[in-house]
Parts: C-alpha cells; sequence; structure tokens
C-alpha cells in the first residue's frame, strides 16, 4: 500500500480546494451523513449497520460513498464531500497533523484481532521446514511476532536462525510477496485475511500471540481504522458510535454476509477469521492521542 506523502504543492492545492466549498453548505446539511470508506473487509461494524437498519433505528440517514483508496477518503473529508471518514492509524495521523486547523477528530476506533500469522507466497507449495533459505518479511527485528513465530518454529524443529528475515512496515508487506520480492511475510492476522483473497497460502498462526512492544503497541496494534469525523453535528457523531457498537454485538454469520454483500469478498476466505469490531476509545490510546480525539466540544 503505498503511503501518503503531502507534497508543499499538494499541501497548497487541498487548501485552495477547502477555501472553494467553505462557503457551501456542508454534507450533512440535508440530514444525511456521507461515510466514505474503501470497501474493505475490516470494516464489517459499518455494513452490518447498514444492513439492518441500525442507523435509522439511532435516528440516522447514511450514504456509504466508496474511494479507490483510503487517501481519497481522506481528501474528501478535508473537501466536506463526507462527513465521516474510515482511514487506517498511519494515514490518519498524517492526515491530522498536515491539516491541524481544519478540525478533523478521531470519534472511534475498528479494531481486528491481533495474530500471528506466516503468509507464503501462492506459486510456493512448501511446510514450515522448508522456510530454511528463504526470504521472510517481518516488521522488526525485535517485534513480538517474529519473537512468537521463532518459539514456535523452534518447537517443530525448524531453525529460524537459518531463515532469511528482511524488515519493512505491515502495509507494504503484500506488496512484496505480490512482487516476489520475498517468499513470505509474518504479519497481522488482518493481513493475512488480504492476502488469502490474493491466492497466497497461510502456513502458521497463532491467535495467543498478546502485542505489547514498539512494532506492535498494545493500545494500537489491533486498531485497523479510525473513525474520522469533521464539522458533523454532536448528535450524528454519538448516534454513529452507538450504531456502530450496536452492529458489532450482531452474530458474526451477520457481519460475514454484510461484508460479502458490500465487498464481494468471498464467505469462504472469511471463515477461520475473526470479524473487526467498532470501539470506543480507551483511556490509553485516549492519552496517546490528546487534542486529536473528538470530545463533543
Amino acid at each position: 500500500m503505498k503511503r501518503l506523502c503531502f507534497s508543499i504543492a499538494a499541501a497548497v492545492a487541498a487548501t485552495a480546494l477547502i477555501a472553494l466549498v467553505a462557503g457551501v453548505p456542508g454534507s450533512g446539511d440535508d440530514g444525511v451523513i456521507r461515510i466514505g470508506h474503501t470497501g474493505t473487509p475490516h470494516l464489517a461494524p459499518l455494513f452490518v449497520a447498514v444492513e439492518q437498519g441500525i442507523f435509522e433505528d439511532n435516528g440516522l440517514r447514511v450514504e456509504l460513498k466508496r474511494f479507490g483508496s483510503t487517501s481519497d477518503a481522506g481528501y474528501a473529508l478535508l473537501a466536506g464531500r463526507v462527513d465521516v471518514a474510515f482511514l487506517e492509524p498511519s494515514r490518519s495521523f498524517r492526515l491530522i497533523n498536515e491539516n491541524d486547523e481544519i478540525g478533523v477528530k478521531i470519534a472511534g476506533t475498528v479494531n481486528f484481532d491481533f495474530g500471528a500469522t506466516l503468509v507464503v507466497r501462492e506459486d510456493l507449495n512448501i511446510r514450515l521446514g522448508d522456510l530454511e533459505g528463504m526470504t521472510v518479511a517481518a516488521g522488526s527485528r525485535h517485534c513480538i511476532l517474529l519473537s512468537q513465530f521463532k518459539h514456535d518454529a523452534q518447537r517443530h524443529g525448524v531453525d529460524a536462525g537459518k531463515i532469511n528475515f528482511v524488515y519493512t512496515a505491515f502495509e507494504t508487506m503484500l506488496p512484496a510477496l505480490e512482487a516476489g520480492q520475498v517468499d513470505a511475510i509474518l504479519t497481522r492476522a488482518s493481513y493475512a485475511l488480504l492476502a488469502q483473497a490474493e491466492g497466497h497460502k497461510i502456513l502458521y498462526q497463532n491467535w495467543d500471540v498478546v502485542p505489547g512492544d514498539a512494532c506492535c503497541p498494545a493500545y494500537l496494534a489491533q486498531v485497523e481504522y479510525f473513525m474520522l469525523v469533521k464539522d458533523l453535528e454532536p448528535r450524528y457523531v454519538r448516534g454513529m458510535d452507538a450504531a456502530l457498537r450496536e452492529a458489532s454485538e450482531r452474530p458474526p454469520e451477520d457481519s460475514r454476509n454484510a461484508i460479502m454483500k458490500h465487498t464481494q469478498f468471498p464467505l469462504g476466505l472469511q471463515q477461520g477469521f475473526p470479524v473487526a469490531r467498532y470501539l470506543v476509545i480507551g483511556q490509553e490510546l485516549k492519552q496517546e492521542l490528546g487534542d486529536w480525539v473528538w470530545t463533543g466540544n
């Protein structure tokens, strides 16, 4: 996934665009909340809330607007074309930091269970013991996922010291696997789900690993998306929060069916994986985010 990088020219252009729409009624003035998303299977609560009328039950009228990337969804939020956008933490941080005066706030999180997963390239037909001499991408030399994998590999008689580990960000692992730059990736379960959809194969999984290091901090490791809001009335934000929390309590099969309908992500690939849940921002994360958190003031 390409990283969002504002140039000075892009920042000026964005400012000019915002100035153009500043005098135009906001997208929520007709009572409809427009929500920007990318159609990822990690937004199960959003799709369930739409399918089961939970937004309406909470007094909301919503319209989903699908974008080709979270960068596009973020630009649309800045320009006032959507009122809510779901962005990954890294892109959320950049967007808010570089447009601090615009008033974008983080109002909630969509979380996915952590899980250490080793995914091998689709053209390889190998077992765990065949990894010796192959190239595997990991988050960092001291990543807790790597430590857990090495421990488990040793139990199965695999010498992890003979594996060629390279280190990169989680979001760049799947493109590297697709390009054939690595033979396998050691990643979070959420990325493994996407990798499986591209035909790659899961060779190892451990759901018991607990985040809590610099690579995977406990307060952020399970956050897949932030719900960002801009110029949205507090009653609407509270309604969104209530609807998404309610949707997260519905049976997992409801989530999987809603995901398939809205994203065409096959039901078969979803089996064996948890579904994402919407959560209010916890106290530890709130302390880390500071003024970026929506407070209703």
